[in-house]
């Protein structure tokens, strides 16, 4: 049993060797492509921030104006209903637990 770990051992020692027998232009093909994977991370990464910049005030932006005729829906609608006729109105119970004195 213990001969097979040294077997395997042996086995990863003489690949990590031939792996490091490697000429300067393997190496430096393997650096150039590393460098060009995070170059191509970095501008997807920038790219994405400028994008978020950019649609994040607009997205603000449409949310408010629905907000907007939301709440101008809600008061016209509270007001015609409460010039026909009394409508029963949905009412929050709670307690209150801390008042603050600001």
């Amino acid at each position: 049993m213990f001969s097979s770990f040294k077997q395997q051992g042996s086995q990863w020692q003489q690949m990590y060797a031939r792996r490091q027998s490697a000429g300067p232009l393997q190496r430096l093909l393997a650096w150039l492509i590393l460098g060009l994977m995070l170059l191509a991370g970095a501008a997807i990464l920038v790219f994405m921030l400028l994008l978020s910049w950019i649609l994040i005030p607009i997205l603000l932006f449409r949310h408010r104006a629905k907000i907007k005729a939301w709440q101008q829906h809600q008061q016209a609608g509270a007001g015609s209903a409460g010039q026909s006729s009394e409508q029963p109105r949905s009412v929050i119970e709670g307690e209150v637990l801390r008042k603050r004195e600001d």
